[in-house]
């Protein structure tokens, strides 16, 4: 329960912080010591004329110290627990993630020339493997490659890279043209089973499609214009509000199709609409991630119309997080209450979204399941 200060603000107090160390098992010399490296927020102290001084806790500081402990059993270092408060929106010094965030926009300047440089002097030797085709291998597997490397292999994989080699150097501008019979060309094709979005056009609610293929070339072609711009290094010098804004925006938007994919998997399958690396990327949050999309973030807000309004982000965001809750209220009724097994059942739900008329039908008969229940209790409760 939170109290109020002598102007009114909000505060958390002793009582309440007191009781999340009892739930927690943290101890208050632990607190003081996450409080003095930055990852929890500043007390402040209330005076009292009659009972001496209150030390007053900004709101939110239970869930903090909660989250603290939660991301220290994950893994016992104050660099990975520091960027990860700092990435759920809690508040933290700005040591726990500015110099990462440095670290990683130098790396990229660094990166960069050092491939041109590279890619020229595989590109005089015209009779020998082109520098994708070298990535294929001798490019080491990370967290995020292994993704890609387990859908794609050989050819098909080195002309991703070359896809990501275009937009990493500020090139890409469009996938090539479909020869003969095709559908798509073989370099977008690649694209779209690296980042396994294929299902986003095959899965449908009531005719409606994510359109993830659709804008795949756009979204491409600003990241690049994003890669183009140069300096990353600068990027990571803006002011921490301008920073913080970004980070909001890539949190959002991953959580969006994390939240949008555990609502829907269990009625479409592990592929649902396409959203399975999104939401592995929203869960797992590789540090690479989380200072490249901020860094993108900066950037993309710097070419008009690459990416949509920051309260429209969020508010997207808030409903996905809407629709994940209702859908697991869903699932429970399904798995739980033999009233619903058959209407809830995926295939049944598959089918109710087809159109207009099959949804309402389907209404009806999670309408009549539903009154099964009240009509069982008004029949033993008449004497």
């Amino acid at each position: 329960m939170t109290v109020l200060d002598a102007h009114g603000a909000e505060w958390e107090s002793q009582a309440d912080v007191d009781a999340c160390l009892a739930e927690t098992g943290v101890t208050m010399n632990q607190v003081r010591r996450w409080r003095h490296e930055g990852l929890l927020p500043e007390v402040t102290q209330q005076q009292d004329p009659y009972r001496g001084s209150t030390v007053l806790y900004p709101v939110g500081s239970c869930a903090q110290i909660r989250a603290t402990q939660a991301l220290f059993r994950e893994k016992n270092r104050k660099d990975y627990v520091g960027l990860r408060l700092w990435w759920r929106g809690f508040p933290v010094s700005e040591d726990n993630w500015r110099p990462q965030l440095r670290r990683f926009a130098r790396l990229v300047d660094r990166v960069v020339p050092f491939v041109l440089r590279l890619r020229s002097r595989v590109d005089r030797n015209e009779e020998g493997d082109t520098l994708q085709e070298k990535a294929v291998r001798h490019l080491p597997s990370s967290i995020i490659l292994s993704r890609v490397m387990g859908r794609l292999g050989g050819e098909d994989l080195a002309i991703f890279y070359r896809v990501i080699l275009e937009l990493g150097l500020g090139e890409f501008e469009s996938f090539d043209a479909p020869g003969g019979d095709e559908i798509r060309s073989r370099d977008e094709t690649a694209t779209i089973r690296a980042f396994d979005i294929g299902n986003a056009e095959r899965h449908e609610i009531l005719g409606n499609k994510l359109n993830f293929i659709n804008v795949l070339p756009s979204a491409l072609e600003n990241a690049a214009k994003a890669f183009k711009i140069g300096s990353f290094a600068a990027a990571a010098e803006a002011p921490a509000e301008e920073i913080d804004k970004a980070r909001d925006d890539a949190r959002n938007a991953l959580q969006i199709g994390g939240c949008l994919y555990e609502a829907l998997k269990w009625v479409y399958g592990p592929g649902a609409f396409g959203l399975r690396l999104f939401a592995w990327f929203a869960r797992k949050a590789p540090d690479a991630m989380i200072n490249g999309l901020i860094l993108s973030m900066l950037r993309l807000r710097e070419i008009p119309n690459a990416i949509l309004p920051s309260a429209q982000i969020a508010k997207m965001a808030k409903d996905a997080r809407g629709v994940w809750n209702a859908s697991q209220r869903l699932e429970w009724l399904w798995r739980n209450d033999p009233r619903f097994s058959e209407v809830l059942n995926p295939k049944r739900m598959k089918a109710a979204f087809a159109d207009e008329i099959a949804l309402k039908c389907w209404q009806e008969e999670i309408r009549r399941a539903s009154m099964r229940q009240s009509d069982e209790i008004l029949k033993d409760r008449t004497p």
